[in-house]
C-alpha cells in the first residue's frame, strides 16, 4: 500500500512539473502579451495634463455653526474668481447660513501690521449670546485665516463691533480661535 502511495505521488509531481514547463506555444503567447510600461512620478504637471482650460478658483475655507450649535466647523470651498473677493466670501457665509441673507461689504482692508478691517452693513440679528459669538467668531476666523491676518476689526456699517465674550483689544481687533469646536463653555 505505501508503494502504491509513492508511486502515485511521484505520478503527480511528474505531471505537475510538466504542467510548469514552457512550452514554444507558451513562449509564443507570452511575447504577445503586452507589457507594463515604468511608471513616471507623480508630479504636480502630470495630475493636471487636460485641464488647462478649466476655470482657476481661488479656495477658501469657511467657519460654520456645527448641527447642534455649540461651536464652529470648517469648510473649503471655491469662490468663482481666482483671486480672493471679500464679498465673494461673504456670499458664501451667507450660503452656509452663517450670515443673513443682504448681507454685503462696506469695504475692507486688509491693513498693516497684519491687522485688516472689515466693514459689512449687517453683522447678526440673533439675540441669543452663544449665536452672536459663532456670528463675529465665524467672520474673524474665516477672515483672518483666509487673508492671513493676525487679527481683524469688524465694523458694522462704520462703527466698530465687538462683544463682551469675545476679547479685543482697544481698537476693537479680535483674532483667530482656535478653540472653534467647542464655544459653549
Amino acid at each position: 500500500m505505501k508503494k502504491c502511495i509513492l508511486l502515485l505521488a511521484a505520478v503527480m509531481m511528474v505531471m505537475s512539473l510538466a504542467a510548469c514547463t514552457p512550452t514554444p506555444e507558451k513562449n509564443a503567447a507570452e511575447a504577445t502579451m503586452p507589457t507594463t510600461q515604468a511608471i513616471k512620478a507623480d508630479t504636480m504637471e502630470e495630475r493636471n495634463k487636460g485641464n488647462e482650460n478649466l476655470p482657476v478658483m481661488a479656495t477658501v475655507s469657511i467657519y460654520r455653526f456645527k448641527k447642534n450649535g455649540d461651536g464652529l466647523l470648517q469648510e473649503l470651498d471655491a469662490l468663482d474668481t481666482e483671486e480672493l473677493d471679500a464679498q465673494g466670501i461673504v456670499e458664501k457665509m451667507i450660503e452656509y447660513g452663517v450670515l443673513a441673507e443682504g448681507t454685503e461689504v462696506v469695504s475692507f482692508d486688509e491693513g498693516t501690521e497684519g491687522i485688516g478691517t472689515l466693514n459689512l452693513n449687517q453683522i447678526t440679528d440673533a439675540e441669543d449670546d452663544l449665536q452672536i459669538r459663532l456670528v463675529v467668531q465665524s467672520i474673524v476666523n474665516t477672515f483672518t485665516e483666509n487673508y492671513e491676518l493676525e487679527g481683524l476689526i469688524l465694523q458694522e456699517n462704520g462703527q466698530v463691533y465687538t462683544i463682551d465674550s469675545i476679547e479685543s483689544e482697544e481698537d476693537g481687533t479680535m483674532y483667530y480661535d482656535s478653540d472653534y469646536r467647542n464655544m459653549a463653555e
